[in-house]
């Protein structure tokens, strides 16, 4: 047991001797690509990474991990909601924050080598979710209005497996000064190519139709609230946005900086 330790450690060490790590971070664009794009917006956000150059093939084969976080929209809505028997309606601000995440893991190639411009090619694959959170505003919780929601807020998040490719550019920061603080810095500017299965999200380009009466149909369901009627006391269900299902398909860009750790 301990030689097989000692032979895993010797192995590891050699490996690190003669690798090389990198971190990075940056801007990041999701924007969606077919059913999809007509339903939602691009998602503005950014991203980490790190990064373990392969000990061989000239190291030019870089595994790394992404993670990133973005936005795809954010509005506030004034939506009318009835009591059952239709008799009376009380208006609330409805807040709709939409948000994308992703999480991949990238196998790089760098085509040449050393160089001031180093063009890349690019394999990534893992899990990304959409997801909006959806907030009632209750400004005075002395109106007795006849229809209260009993939760304000509740988030919807739908995610899927994904793989992609792409390519980018590697561009280094040189200087003639014997001292230059970027040495082993990189802008990383790329574009992918995102595909994933089928999602549940909600259509933020309708909010601003009177989604909370809509009747739903083959193509969406509704996402719901509780309310209450202050009058009965009944708890029932109110539609505060439609949800659509299309396949996750992204075009992926990203502009940011990259550390060699040597």
């Amino acid at each position: 047991m301990k030689k097989t330790l000692l032979i895993i450690t010797g192995v590891c060490l050699y490996l690190t001797s003669f690798a090389q790590f990198e971190f990075g971070f940056g801007y990041s664009n999701q924007s969606p690509l077919g059913d999809m794009a007509g339903n939602i917006n691009a998602a503005h956000g950014f991203n980490f990474q790190a990064g373990y150059r392969l000990p061989f093939a000239g190291k030019q084969f870089v595994v790394s991990f992404e993670t990133g976080t973005g936005r795809f929209g954010k509005k506030k809505v004034t939506q009318s909601f009835q009591n059952e028997d239709m008799s009376t309606a009380a208006e609330y601000p409805v807040n709709y924050i939409n948000f994308a995440n992703f999480n991949h893991l990238n196998l790089r190639y760098e085509v040449v080598k050393n160089k001031a411009i180093t063009p890349y090619v690019q394999l990534l694959g893992g899990y990304q979710s959409l997801g909006t959170r959806v907030r009632i505003n209750v400004y005075d919780e002395n109106d007795f209005d006849d229809c209260k929601p009993l939760e304000n807020e509740v988030t919807f998040r739908k995610g899927s497996m994904t793989w992609g490719y792409g390519a980018g550019l590697l561009m280094k920061f040189r200087s003639r000064s014997a001292c230059n603080p970027l040495n082993g810095t990189s802008l990383n500017l790329s574009v992918s190519r995102i595909h994933g299965n089928r999602i549940d999200y909600v259509n933020v380009k309708q909010l601003e139709q009177p989604v909370s009466t809509q009747p739903t149909n083959d193509e969406t369901k509704p996402l719901t609230m509780q309310f209450v009627n202050l009058n009965t006391n009944r708890i029932h269900n109110h539609t505060v946005a439609q949800l659509y299902n299309s396949p996750l398909q992204q075009l992926q860009i990203k502009l940011g900086l990259l550390f060699d750790l040597r």
